[in-house]
């Protein structure tokens, strides 16, 4: 019994890689935001920013 393989074309798995890791880089940035906003205050992160 010969078992096949789902065959996913590269230029999908570039796409999905690419969306994936902006999901990940916005939901870093959204969390460092509220860190920096937390210790700095809204003055200071404003001035910071």
């Amino acid at each position: 019994m010969k078992v096949q393989l789902l065959k996913i074309p590269s230029h999908l798995i570039v796409a999905g890689s690419s969306w994936l890791s902006k999901i990940i880089i916005a939901g870093v940035q959204l969390a460092s935001i509220s860190y920096l906003i937390s210790i700095l205050g809204e003055e200071k992160y404003a001035i910071f920013s």
